[in-house]
């Protein structure tokens, strides 16, 4: 990482000030709570912020849809995700489905398009511009703007808002790479970065969790461990041999061995992005996002935020 990048980095917590912004003030720790004020210098007032942050969880609830839920069409051999099949393309690896590349449509008064990549966001050459820093965005459907239009959801918000910021003192211009693909479990959007995202040489790498990260990967593990799939996989390796886990079997036997693993396999998950990161020597770093119309158990929470901590976010 070059010199110029370096105060970018030393203070990219600027990154959290933003999405601080965004989080309900009512689903932060007190502490965070009096951060984001001491962050904030965009000159909104409170009532601004209120209306925009309330704005933008109310266009996500229109959808009448679930967060973060796949359903599962027994008539097809493919998992697709919601029941919006045309926006996704199956695949024969971990992660099941990706977004349709260069597909536009109109869901349920939200403008949704993807650009050639599949990604949720405008077109970026893999070859990153000079005087340019580039960040990794890895989440799941609140991440990718499940629910909000085209440029609505806060990670095209918040692209333009450090952009703004640093080239009002003299940095680079920003980009964020948006991967995330509404369903994925942590593995799954870790393994859409490595499939999708190696060529474009991020200088960051932003994860996205919510709290329903624990037990999201044990869900989606039983049934493609049944289908041959994840075996060979970094992130599973160490509890699948600890398991005694082997192929052939059926999903309700993996269930079954999964059922106690829950905080076990989200663990190898966060350590292999946090190793592999660093391998690329990308600093990666984890930002919790309230999931809309669901309390946040204050206890759930410590406990993730602790298990990220350990993991070496």
């Amino acid at each position: 990482m070059t010199a110029r990048f370096e105060p970018l980095v030393a203070t990219f917590a600027t990154t959290l000030a933003i999405l601080l912004a965004i989080a309900p003030a009512a689903a932060l720790p007190r502490a965070l709570s009096h951060a984001r004020a001491s962050l904030q210098d965009d000159g909104l007032d409170r009532l601004e912020r209120d209306r925009i942050e309330r704005g933008y969880y109310e266009r996500i609830l229109t959808t009448e849809r679930r967060l973060d839920h796949t359903a599962i069409d027994p008539h097809h051999s493919a998992h697709v995700p919601f029941d919006a099949g045309p926006l996704c393309l199956a695949v024969e690896d971990l992660r099941e489905y990706v977004l349709k590349p260069n597909f536009k449509a109109d869901l349920k008064g939200a403008a949704w398009s993807t650009n050639s990549r599949g990604l949720r966001d405008r077109e970026y050459d893999p070859i990153k511009p000079a005087d340019t820093f580039r960040i990794a965005f890895v989440g799941d459907s609140i991440g990718a703007g499940w629910g909000v239009a085209d440029g609505e959801g806060f990670e095209p918000r918040l692209e333009r808002a450090l952009g703004e910021r640093s080239l009002s003192r003299g940095g680079p211009k920003i980009e964020i790479l948006n991967f995330a693909v509404p369903g994925h479990s942590p593995a799954q959007r870790w393994e859409h970065f490595r499939r999708a995202g190696a060529e474009f040489h991020a200088d960051a790498v932003l994860y996205e969790a919510t709290l329903a990260d624990p037990g999201w990967d044990g869900r989606r593990l039983r049934g493609l461990l049944a289908r041959g799939i994840g075996w060979d996989s970094p992130m599973f390796h160490d509890v699948l041999r600890n398991l005694n886990a082997r192929p052939g079997q059926d999903v309700e036997t993996y269930k079954s061995l999964l059922r106690s693993q829950r905080k076990t396999l989200l663990e190898g998950v966060y350590k292999e992005i946090v190793a592999e990161s660093i391998k690329r020597g990308m600093p990666v770093y984890w930002v919790l996002v309230p999931r809309v119309g669901r309390p946040a158990d204050p206890i759930e929470r410590a406990w993730l935020i602790d298990l990220a901590r350990s993991a070496g976010f």
